[in-house]
């Protein structure tokens, strides 16, 4: 290799370590620019949520195809309040009473988890809107099976999607 495609080497392999060193510095400040902190939902502490609206799933028993209906219930009403989104905990009271629940604040949504040792799952979303704002959007999707077989009757899995808003009381 000549002494002057050396040369270009080196200056070639300089200039590509100096656009990955810029490129890691930049993703780091985009990173770090993209706290959570902005998210109007980080300082809510307390919210009471309404759902007026629901899809509901069930599979057919012979073919196993899935099937939706959208329907209009009673309102499901949630409260949720004890939201620590520091330590990732909280409280929802809904029909069954109080459960702990794991609280997740992301950039654009605070996500509520409530499991049970039976397997249902429970994921109640509340999407963030304007600085400022004391209503938001909110999903609730409940997941639930219980294997039962009696004479005559096989349960199915029970899963549910409901939407509605949620309103800040603290």
């Amino acid at each position: 290799m000549s002494p002057e495609a050396r040369s270009k080497d080196k200056i070639h392999a300089m200039l590509t370590r100096a656009l990955l060193v810029f490129t890691m510095l930049a993703c780091g400040v985009a990173a770090s620019a993209q706290s959570t902190d902005k998210n109007p939902l980080a300082q809510v502490k307390a919210l009471k949520c309404r759902f007026t609206i629901y899809a509901s799933g069930t599979w057919a028993k012979t073919t196993q195809e899935p099937a939706a209906q959208v329907r209009q219930p009673e309102t499901l009403t949630l409260d949720i309040d004890e939201i620590d989104t520091d330590s990732g905990s909280g409280r929802i009271t809904g029909t069954a009473g109080p459960s702990e629940v794991t609280a997740l604040l992301t950039l654009s949504s605070l996500h509520f988890m409530e499991r049970s040792v039976t397997g249902t799952l429970n994921i109640t979303t509340v999407f963030s809107g304007a600085e400022g704002a004391t209503t938001f959007r909110a999903v609730h999707t409940r997941h639930d099976y219980l294997p039962l077989s009696l004479p005559g009757y096989v349960s199915d899995p029970s899963v549910s999607q409901h939407y509605g808003i949620c309103e800040k009381t603290k």
